[in-house]
């Protein structure tokens, strides 16, 4: 069915919600997912009064631009209601006046009636929200924009840790971890990130990267043998190499798999 403000079905539903009755409807879509399955199930539809505030957490109608959309509630801010799928990235910004109705019943194919206001729901719903969010997060700071974001302030962090006077604030690198030395681990661990913020700069070409990475940790130990706070360690140098090695080793599949886009 097509989701337009002139879909005749559409505009029968809403005047139905106007007139203070309620609408069940077939539900289309995976944006609710797995909550409201998009394959038979079908929701039941309240009309909302008009001085009636919607709740963070409810799911609901409502109109945004020329789609009727059936998403939950994140949150309220400023007079703005801030919607998103169960399943989505996307977040939609609607004034209280485009929303139309609460949804109260999901209706599975085989008669089953699910009341959106029951305990399971509200603890089914918890969890999907939680793990989508998580889920967001991660593709937000992995995004290939994101990275270009964070791979600044690491090369910032990078060099600081590298080149300033860290030895006159009496840390005991000296102590052994695993049988490694303190300061030699912790070389190889900042290294680890540095192939995974320079592979969109240097749009994927694997070898370039590990190249690139090798490089990286050549100048700054070498940085530090022209400073007289610092000192050149041929251990350090070999940390560095290891861990860009390693980092560029865990990227390596996802650079083979997925060619640059620009």
């Amino acid at each position: 069915m097509p989701n337009s403000p002139d879909n005749f079905l559409l505009v029968e539903m809403c005047e139905r919600l106007k007139a203070g009755q309620t609408v069940t409807m077939l539900f289309g879509g995976a944006s609710m997912w797995p909550m409201i399955n998009g394959n038979g199930d079908k929701i039941r539809l309240r009309p909302l009064d008009a001085d009636e505030e919607c709740k963070p957490g409810k799911v609901y109608l409502f109109f945004d631009g020329n789609h009727y959309i059936i998403h939950r509630l994140m949150r309220i801010k400023k007079g703005v209601h801030d919607f998103r799928g169960d399943n989505c990235f996307k977040h939609e910004y609607v004034h209280r006046d485009g929303v139309l109705a609460q949804l109260m019943t999901v209706i599975r194919p085989d008669g089953t009636e699910v009341d959106c206001e029951g305990d399971w729901w509200r603890k089914r719903s918890r969890k999907v929200v939680l793990r989508r969010s998580a889920r967001n997060l991660i593709y937000r700071v992995a995004s290939r924009k994101a990275r270009r974001k964070w791979s600044v302030l690491y090369f910032v962090l990078l060099a600081v840790l590298m080149w300033a006077p860290l030895n006159g604030l009496g840390l005991p690198l000296n102590n052994y971890v695993f049988g490694l030395r303190l300061d030699h681990l912790l070389h190889g661990l900042v290294f680890i990130p540095c192939a995974f913020f320079l592979m969109d700069w240097l749009r994927r070409r694997q070898w370039t990267v590990l190249g690139v990475a090798i490089l990286i940790g050549l100048i700054t130990e070498f940085g530090q043998y022209l400073l007289p706070f610092r000192g050149f360690d041929v251990n350090d140098l070999i940390a560095n190499f290891g861990g860009s090695f390693l980092g560029w080793l865990a990227i390596l599949p996802f650079m083979l798999r997925r060619p640059f886009k620009q």
